[in-house]
């Protein structure tokens, strides 16, 4: 029925299924329902292009997979009965460290990009409530001028849930990363 995908780096499960990134440019796989490690040979989503660099994220939401790649966010829609498809989102904005990712409390997916940190809010289904990507780290520009962004793939985040906010950890200051 398929090997487990070779080079994968990023996972997430989403509607029962196993969803898997990371050699492919463009490709995310998934595995049959139910039985995470049976990824057939068919169950592959083609992602964006080439133009936005390669995935870089995975987030499950309540309503669909978010996929981050260097530029763009695409959602993984549908269901195993009916088949999985990708939607575009956006093409312009996306992130460069995947474990920047993380779910706000009513506000939505805090993520940090090339050169700020976004906030993709919306309720990401048809349901009245408007899906958009906004800028968040135009509150803090004099801390994002000491971002490492060389380094910035090391970056990581939490959310204190008590107060619903966002906490970002990254290099600063010509730091490589690996302290």
């Amino acid at each position: 029925l398929g090997n487990f995908p070779r080079g994968t780096s990023l996972l997430a499960v989403f509607k029962n299924t196993m969803f898997a990134a990371g050699e492919e440019l463009n490709e995310v796989r998934y595995s049959a329902p139910l039985f995470p490690e049976v990824f057939p040979k068919d169950h592959r989503i083609q992602v964006g292009d080439d133009d936005g660099g390669p995935i870089t994220g995975l987030k499950t939401t309540k309503n669909a997979l978010v996929v981050f790649k260097q530029k763009g966010i695409y959602l993984i829609k549908g269901d195993p009965v009916n088949g999985f498809y990708a939607q575009t989102l956006n093409k312009d904005v996306g992130c460069i460290a995947p474990d920047s990712i993380a779910e706000v409390p009513g506000l939505g997916l805090a993520f940090l990009s090339n050169n700020s940190v976004y906030l993709l809010e919306g309720a990401l289904e048809n349901t009245g409530t408007p899906t958009g990507v906004v800028n968040i780290g135009a509150e803090i520009p004099n801390q994002l001028e000491k971002v490492s962004w060389a380094a910035a793939i090391h970056a990581s985040a939490a959310v204190y849930l008590k107060d619903k906010e966002y906490w970002l950890s990254v290099p600063i200051n010509g730091g490589d990363g690996s302290q």
